[in-house]
């Protein structure tokens, strides 16, 4: 189930985060030069919803995987046939200007990349859900009664006497 739900994910937000990477960068490209703060807004917005997309991997590892499979296949896509995505009509002008700009420049093929390489790496061991009521691996110092005080051990070549529990040994004479 969470495969499933990792795959819709994927991609849904690869499209949501391709648009507004797309009408960022048309934004931006669009004003000639111009500064805009509303293009590196959607920009950085873009690169949040990528990063969330990279982070999903903890659901399922297929929804970085279909995000970047996507993104890689418009990137060849585009790289081996541009004249395939000039001609599409967005209807929206920095949408217009923002297609080719991101597919033929290279960053889809640069983001799928990276989502496919995220999806792709291994997860690592689980810990298994221990019990509350399971025996102590022997290893954790867990104190069993009163605490002891220092002791010389039996046969010792301790120059101190041997002290009793919760008593000091006595300081040599100064």
């Amino acid at each position: 189930m969470r495969h499933l739900v990792g795959i819709v994910l994927g991609a849904v937000l690869v499209a949501v985060a391709s648009a507004v990477l797309l009408f960022g960068v048309g934004e931006v490209a669009g004003r000639g030069g111009a500064t805009s703060t509303t293009g590196l807004a959607l920009v950085c917005a873009a690169g949040v919803l990528f990063g969330l997309l990279a982070a999903l991997r903890r659901l399922s590892p297929l929804a970085p995987l279909v995000g970047g499979l996507a993104l890689l296949a418009a990137g060849i896509g585009a790289w081996v046939r541009p004249a395939f995505y000039t001609g599409v009509d967005t209807g929206v002008d920095q949408l217009q200007v923002g297609l080719p700009a991101v597919l033929q420049g290279g960053t889809a093929l640069l983001l799928g990349a990276l989502l496919v390489v995220v999806g792709l790496l291994p997860g690592g061991r689980r810990r298994p859900r221990r019990d509350e009521d399971e025996d102590d691996d022997g290893f954790t110092a867990v104190p069993d009664g009163a605490p002891q005080a220092w002791r010389s051990p039996e046969n010792s070549t301790n120059a101190y006497p041997r002290a009793e529990p919760y008593q000091r040994p006595p300081l040599p004479p100064s």
